[in-house]
């Protein structure tokens, strides 16, 4: 098998130029030259699928606010799974424009919904180029994976259940509930039981390029004094081979492994690495506790060393909503 070379571009951002030759980027902004030192940056989670309206807008609004050096995303930004190219462009035009109006530096992550078929990863490739890369930011190392490396194809039936289900979740949402039921109720009545059984484990495909561009790019960044990985898929929760042999190569390093998929807050520490499985931004809560809730991850790094804040979008409020009281005299007693 080759080694692919790790190639640089503007400035510490690599990619593999061997498998992508385009001239298309994953990102939004330039990132600000960050020598050494402390620095702070967000993290998304998952805007679909069967997204809540306004969410993740209200999420840029706030990032947009607070200025972090950059933002990452764990994917699944658009509902996906299109049959025509024309709608999945749509979809991305909608959010990209808002991403891009935020004026700061945004790094994409390849999601299921984003790149669930050959249409869907036509699209990506036509606007953003590639799906796997890497870049420093200081002392750290960002390593941005693709999951779906290839992507697994459903069914034409299963498709139309999702589009069905979002429709109405999106055009009813007061009777959010009942549309999640109907939902789980036709999947469960046109499917067999092992069909069931392999929609509950979580698949990952990473493809032989990829794993060989991340062996190279941690091999040549091991001054690195922490290493962030991003990803769409909690390959901790895999059994996915390709997987266990990243954790190798990241063996001894100081590192955090970000994902999302399954809408729900989660840390996590094993040995020397952390996992944080990014809530929902957006997206159809699969729960009802505090880790459901519609979130961002706030990271700062200082000496080397990240520290998080998760900030629930429910609780951040708009100043103009707090209106003037009438308040008593006994009342202030």
């Amino acid at each position: 098998m080759t080694i692919l070379q790790a190639s640089r571009y503007a400035g510490e951002v690599w990619y593999d130029d061997v498998r992508f030759q385009t001239d298309k980027r994953p990102w939004f902004g330039q990132l600000r030259e960050i020598a050494a030192g402390d620095f702070t940056f967000a993290v998304l989670g998952d805007r679909c699928g069967m997204a809540t309206a306004g969410v993740f807008e209200k999420a840029l609004e706030v990032v947009a606010d607070l200025k972090p050096d950059f933002v990452l995303s764990v994917g699944d930004l658009i509902e996906g799974y299109w049959k025509d190219a024309a709608d999945a462009r749509a979809e991305w035009e909608y959010i990209d424009e808002k991403i891009e109006a935020t004026g700061l530096p945004f790094f994409h992550v390849v999601g299921n919904h984003d790149y669930g078929n050959q249409v869907m990863l036509d699209v990506w490739r036509e606007r953003k180029g590639f799906d796997y890369y890497a870049f420093r930011a200081g002392d750290a190392l960002f390593l941005v994976l693709n999951t779906e490396d290839p992507p697994t194809e459903l069914s034409d039936e299963f498709i139309d259940m999702i589009k069905k289900a979002t429709y109405n979740v999106q055009n009813d949402p007061e009777h959010m509930t009942a549309h999640m039921q109907a939902f789980y109720d036709d999947i469960v009545s046109r499917m067999s039981p092992e069909q069931l059984e392999g929609m509950s484990r979580i698949d990952l495909a990473l493809s032989d390029e990829q794993m060989a561009f991340a062996e190279r790019v941690l091999e040549e960044n091991r001054d690195a004094k922490w290493t962030f990985v991003s990803m769409h898929k909690p390959g901790w929760k895999s059994e996915n081979e390709r997987y266990n042999k990243l954790i190798g190569l990241l063996d001894g390093r100081p590192h955090t492994i970000f994902a999302g998929h399954l809408h729900a807050m989660e840390y996590s520490v094993s040995g020397n690495g952390e996992h944080i499985q990014l809530g929902r931004t957006g997206g159809h809560a699969h729960g009802e506790g505090p880790e459901s809730d519609n979130v961002l991850l706030w990271v700062n790094v200082r000496d080397g060393k990240p520290t998080y804040r998760v900030m629930h979008l429910d609780g951040i409020g708009e100043i103009g909503s707090y209106k003037p009281q009438t308040h008593s005299q006994e009342a202030k007693k």
